[in-house]
């Protein structure tokens, strides 16, 4: 969407720069009768059409900078933050969440951190045995879902457009000896 609000900057700021006349009449003259822009107003809104150009070129190139290496980036920064060990907590369930102890956070942590992560997209698919939330140190958080959508535990971060499946059988294993049906 970024990269297309930047076509339309360009394309707007290309015509205020051949055609000033047209851009000033567009704004101002329609209303005036008789009336002419000074070649002051014409240098000014020609200014304008460069600043458009240029606002629509930045939009562009940053919409081919963000997007599918957001996913990445934010995969590569959960992945550091366990490794440094700032999970300040981990909790199963929405209305009253049990609170995993610090051996039982220290054991999924471990099991997250030796298994692989695979993107996947849920689609419309709902639903699960239980969720909970991974909370950070700097109260960031990612949910956590038991036996979702993918038949396995799952990462659903609210920064990407992707959910991870945590493919470990050890933490599947864990999961349903203690929180499965």
């Amino acid at each position: 969407m970024t990269g297309f609000i930047g076509i339309v900057a360009i394309i707007i700021g290309l015509i205020i720069v051949i055609w000033p006349y047209f851009a000033w009449f567009l704004q101002l003259g329609w209303m005036l009768e008789d009336s002419k822009p000074s070649d002051l107003v014409l240098s000014v809104e020609r200014i304008l059409g460069i600043i458009f150009v240029i606002v629509g070129f930045i939009l562009i190139v940053s919409s081919c900078s963000t997007g599918k290496g957001e996913d990445d980036k934010w995969l590569e920064q959960f992945k550091e933050k366990l490794e440094a060990g700032q999970v300040k907590e981990i909790s199963i369930g929405m209305i009253n969440p049990t609170i995993l102890s610090e051996e039982e956070t220290d054991t999924v942590i471990k099991m997250i951190q030796d298994a692989e992560l695979r993107p996947f997209d849920s689609g419309k698919a709902f639903g699960a045995s239980a969720t909970g939330e991974i909370t950070f140190i700097d109260k960031t958080s990612v949910e956590i879902v038991i036996f979702g959508a993918s038949g396995g535990i799952e990462l659903h971060p609210d920064a990407t457009k992707k959910e991870y499946e945590i493919v470990n059988e050890d933490l599947k294993n864990w999961f349903h000896t203690n929180y499965g049906d």
